[in-house]
């Protein structure tokens, strides 16, 4: 997942709550733009709906995420519906698009994760109209369009990973690969970077970038491991990662030399850490999120503060993986 300003940075208050594995995320809120009288705008406090547009709908992660929202909105006895492009990769025009055929519709609130600038506008537009705005994984603050936003550290994110790799035995040779290198792809690079060079086990070679589309996978981390044949292990911030980069690995015969960190348990993620091509896979606490931030924003439009969304994030060995996922992890 990535956000290509680079202008704007992630905005959150990071604490470690196992040592080198889980992070809290605060949910900030924002000044909101007065209301223009629109039908959209909650009605004595209460919300009347909420819309996700969600980037990946067919991606498990994210579904998982918009059901336990719904689970959360409903409970709060607000209507949901969710949308999305129905591409696999991710189409921010789309989304904008979407993002303002909600606004028409008159919802009363959207959720949505802002892959582009184009965002800010539309979500402003959206204030605009008395619709409440949460974003997950934004930018967040005023200028941002969001009501309340969940932003974890992408730096933070990349030296967990690399953090991982280095308490395992030996040298360790990295290839990277970010959706760009602007944004928050590059507070992910730059995190990477940042805690390698803690290390005494662990050097950066090179870094390639797909712009979170699986298609561009393979072909990307072959480039990669052509011209970085050293590399002993794959680092990157994104699910779609997975098959394209254990598919390299197996065309180049590099299974048990190279390694990539997986990130969740889907597309691949378990199976590689079954068969040797992936040595750990980093996982996110994914359906208490989705619910947390639903009701921040129901929260929010009932006049509360939104509260501190924990988002607990770990990367996980063979042998630890299970415990995760017993406890709901993806």
């Amino acid at each position: 997942m990535t956000h290509p300003s680079t202008r704007r940075q992630t905005r959150s208050r990071m604490a470690v709550v196992v040592p080198a594995l889980a992070m809290i995320a605060a949910v900030t809120s924002a000044c909101s733009n007065s209301s223009d009288g629109d039908s959209s705008a909650p009605k004595d406090g209460k919300l009347s709906s909420l819309q996700f547009v969600n980037p990946l709908p067919n991606y498990p992660t994210w579904k998982t995420l918009g059901d336990c929202m719904k689970d959360a909105t409903e409970d709060r006895g607000v209507d949901f519906k969710t949308s999305g492009p129905s591409g696999s990769a991710l189409d921010a025009t789309a989304m904008v698009q979407l993002v303002q055929q909600a606004i028409s519709a008159k919802v009363g609130a959207i959720v949505t994760f802002p892959a582009s600038e184009g965002f800010a506008p539309v979500l402003q537009q959206a204030q605009q109209k008395g619709i409440v705005t949460g974003t997950i994984y934004g930018p967040g603050g005023a200028d941002s369009g969001a009501d309340v936003n969940a932003g974890p550290d992408w730096g933070v994110i990349g030296a967990t990973s690399i953090n991982g790799i280095s308490k395992r035995p030996g040298k360790h040779v990295v290839g990277l690969v970010a959706a760009a290198d602007t944004g928050l792809g590059k507070s992910w690079l730059d995190g990477v970077k940042a805690a390698a060079k803690k290390t005494d086990n662990v050097t950066i070679v090179g870094e390639v970038y797909t712009g979170d589309d699986a298609a561009k996978a393979l072909p990307q981390v072959n480039a990669l491991l052509t011209a970085h044949p050293e590399i002993t292990d794959i680092a990157t911030h994104m699910g779609t990662t997975t098959p394209g980069a254990v598919a390299a690995i197996k065309a180049k015969k590099l299974k048990g030399k190279t390694f990539l960190t997986a990130v969740g348990v889907d597309n691949g993620g378990s199976q590689g850490l079954n068969e040797g091509t992936v040595s750990q896979i980093f996982l996110q606490d994914i359906c208490t999120l989705g619910k947390d931030v639903a009701n921040a924003v129901v929260d929010k439009a009932e006049g509360k503060e939104p509260k501190t969304i924990p988002i607990n994030v770990a990367v996980a060995k063979k042998d630890e993986l299970q415990d995760y996922l017993d406890k709901g992890w993806s």
